[in-house]
């Protein structure tokens, strides 16, 4: 099937892959045949002076009907305070390595970062801010959180340690979609939650998602509205996947009346875009939309498409090295992972065996990922893409772009760059797809298969 026909057919099946927020995923990776060394990334980072940590927080107290993140929900206080003993010693010993760059963005993510304590939070911006003191002077530091899973105490210090941008996911406001989303708690809280975080930081985003059990079209409507009610500065609007090993997979075999159909979520997105429009929103990718003019709403995403290194701390953190990226193993039974983050709680930090998997990108893949990032986030640009790799882009992807143009789901802006149109940013998870280099996609199949 050549191009034109793969997104032809796919747009007309109605085919709703994945959102593809990063590339390669988690799928691709393998066990390296040797550890790798953190000479190996050194050497990778060297053209950027500037780079991007993110921290992973792998607990949560619950886990929601749909999620497969690696995370683990059996932990207690001392589980907590050894991993983050540990997360302290691996910053300082990766600022010996990185320590005089600038860092363009940190983000806490989860599991549920929130579910910290003000101590605990504390110690890690300390130990950062000795590993890593120079800081961009727009360095954007987020932390994820739960409406249940914090006090105002807690947002009163993480304000105070420097963080400028919390992400919230919501999912509804309509108390029986959350109880099937496998969240406990009352609408209220969630009510709660999104005040005290206006209240305090200038730049909140909310997420909700849409498909979930029992969800119409006009429930969706109905949380939008009342989520847009308080003005937040981002909104992030996912369609929700059902994947192997999460309740929801079960719940739908079950009950599939009770779930809207691919075709049917993508009428609530155009629902759901031209809320968003008229609410004055501008739409950044496929889920985001921002009220943030002149900036974007999430700076690490551009950093890393930027090809700013992104460190990862913590088990199952992924790291982004030029070629090299790289995890501890990761899973997503509590039985599999809880294994998993203890070891890597119990494992000082070893220069000669810093990530056990991961994969090497070949100049393929890494050309790749920059068009499948750059038209994902609308920024493709002819210019760049030489600079970057010393040949046209044209030479390289001339039947994808010519297939995109003729279904007018890219424009070409001055000559230069490829900018998504509202078509082609609603079929963006397609034409993700369509960038996949054929051994992503056969590491993926073999991935599912297993």
């Amino acid at each position: 099937m050549d191009r034109l026909d793969f997104l032809r057919t796919n747009i007309a099946n109605n085919e709703l892959p994945t959102y593809v927020y990063g590339y390669p995923s988690k799928r691709a990776y393998r066990a390296f045949s040797q550890p790798l060394r953190i000479t190996d990334v050194v050497e990778q980072a060297d053209r950027s002076k500037q780079i991007n940590i993110y921290i992973h927080i792998p607990f949560c107290r619950y886990r929601c009907t749909y999620c497969t993140l690696f995370l683990t929900t059996r932990h207690g206080g001392e589980t907590g305070e050894s991993y983050v003993a540990r997360l302290v010693e691996h910053i300082a010993r990766y600022g010996e390595y990185f320590g005089d760059r600038e860092v363009a963005s940190i983000y806490f993510g989860g599991g549920t970062p929130t579910l910290l304590t003000q101590h605990q939070f504390g110690a890690l911006f300390a130990a950062l801010d000795a590993a890593f003191p120079k800081r961009s002077r727009r360095c954007e530091t987020t932390v994820e959180s739960t409406p249940d899973s914090f006090d105002n105490n807690l947002l009163d210090c993480l304000k105070a340690l420097g963080v400028d941008r919390m992400s919230m996911g919501i999912q509804s406001m309509e108390p029986g979609e959350l109880a099937h989303s496998g969240r406990p708690y009352s609408l209220q809280t969630a009510k709660a939650a999104i005040n005290a975080l206006i209240a305090r930081f200038s730049h909140v985003n909310l997420d909700l998602i849409y498909g979930l059990r029992g969800q119409t079209r006009d429930s969706l409507i109905s949380s939008l509205g009342r989520v847009l009610d308080y003005e937040p500065q981002t909104l992030s609007l996912y369609p929700v996947v059902v994947r192997p090993m999460t309740s929801i997979t079960m719940s739908k075999a079950h009950n599939p009346e009770l779930f809207l159909s691919e075709a049917e979520k993508y009428e609530v997105y155009d629902q759901n875009v031209a809320l968003m429009a008229s609410k004055g929103y501008r739409q950044e990718s496929f889920t985001r939309f921002t009220r943030i003019a002149g900036d974007h709403a999430y700076r690490q995403e551009v950093s890393d498409f930027k090809g700013t290194p992104l460190l990862g701390l913590g088990a199952g953190a992924r790291s982004y090295f030029g070629q090299y990226h790289c995890s501890t193993d990761y899973a997503v039974a509590s039985s599999a992972a809880s294994p998993i983050i203890n070891a890597f709680s119990a494992r000082p930090f070893d220069p000669d065996a810093i990530a056990s998997h991961g994969i090497r990108l070949t100049q393929e893949d890494l050309r790749c990922r920059y068009v499948l990032l750059g038209l994902t986030l609308s920024a493709l640009s002819r210019s760049n893409y030489a600079a970057e790799f010393g040949r046209a882009l044209a030479a390289d992807f001339s039947e994808e772009l010519e297939a995109l143009e003729s279904l007018q789901l890219v424009n070409l802006a001055e000559g230069d760059a490829y900018q998504l149109t509202r078509t082609g940013f609603k079929y963006s998870s397609i034409i993700a797809r369509m960038f996949y280099s054929a051994r992503m996609a056969a590491l993926e199949q073999q991935y599912q298969a297993a």
